[in-house]
């Protein structure tokens, strides 16, 4: 009967250790997804193809400028065939994709504007990291810096999608240089993104979502609720602002529009998502752009071109 017991106590324990050492490994098993998810968001690297609006028959001159982080960013400029004055900085996609940003530049330089559009920061340097709009914004206002240099450059603007939607509204906040904003699919804060809030998710997902916020508050040196637009936008006002959301993320642009100051507008496109806005409403999408900043620079003092028709 002793031996009984002892076999029954000793099975007890290895069962427990067992157990211990099976739910130690599930742990460290999510752990490490949740820090190699946060590794591949956060290190996208250089690619994508370099583009100018050159082949668009838009003359560009290739240029080059200091971050406020102090890297140098390469981009190329487009005078303006009708509004030279009128700079709009044009953002690029992920990666430093400047061919992603000619179809808005090229519709913008035909609306006669002046158009910069520039690598990202992990272009310049390999080891920078993309940050989803926070230190992008450095960028931004290196650009904005750049144009200021220009004698021919006299009014900025700044149209920019997803996490260079949100690096425009960060940046628009600091800046009072940058006259008018368009910001497009941007996230209200880094970490309501990540946690996804509004979703009533399982226990499960919600416990990987923090190991995903701590793996990213770790590599980026910076806690992810500081990347938060709707902390700062408020201080974009009195300089208008323009916001394009899809419909499926439409909860993300109300927030947004709700703590933003006037002048201020939302168009919420029926019928689409993330970054679908061209390709379900394109003569809109047109009409709603180059309009507002038609708009906004009609309004200025002097009236730098001819007020659109209402």
């Amino acid at each position: 009967m002793r031996s009984l017991s002892l076999d029954w106590k000793r099975l007890a324990r290895l069962t427990g250790f067992a157990l211990v050492s099976l739910l130690a490994l599930v742990v460290l098993l999510h752990l490490a997804g949740a820090w190699l998810y946060a590794y591949r968001l956060l290190h996208v690297g250089c690619r994508g193809e370099r583009a100018s609006l050159e082949g668009a028959g838009y003359p560009s001159r290739a240029v080059e400028f200091p971050s406020r982080e102090g890297y140098t960013l390469r981009g190329w400029y487009a005078p303006g065939s009708e509004h030279p004055e009128i700079a709009i900085i044009v953002l690029p996609g992920l990666s430093g994709n400047t061919a992603f940003a000619l179809p808005d530049a090229e519709m913008l330089a035909r609306a006669g504007y002046s158009t910069l559009i520039f690598e990202h920061r992990s272009c310049a340097d390999p080891s920078l990291l993309f940050t989803t709009g926070y230190y992008e914004a450095q960028d931004v206002l290196g650009a904005v810096d750049y144009l200021q240099t220009r004698p021919d450059v006299a009014h900025i603007g700044v149209h920019g999608f997803s996490s260079n939607g949100t690096a425009a509204l960060l940046a628009a906040a600091q800046e009072p240089a940058i006259e008018a904003v368009v910001a497009m699919g941007g996230f209200t804060s880094l970490e309501d993104d990540i946690l996804d809030r509004h979703l009533d998710l399982p226990l499960y997902q919600r416990a990987f979502r923090r190991l995903v916020l701590w793996s990213i508050n770790a590599q980026l040196g910076v806690p992810a609720r500081e990347v938060s637009p709707i902390s700062v936008i408020g201080q974009i006002s009195p300089r208008p602002l323009l916001l394009i959301y899809g419909e499926e993320e439409a909860i993300f642009g109300e927030a947004l529009y709700a703590a933003a100051g006037e002048p201020k507008d939302l168009w919420i496109v029926p019928g689409t998502g993330h970054g679908g806005y061209r390709a379900v409403a394109p003569q809109e999408y047109e009409q709603r752009i180059v309009g507002f900043f038609d708009s906004v620079f009609a309004e200025q003092e002097g009236g730098l071109i001819a007020a659109p028709d209402s």
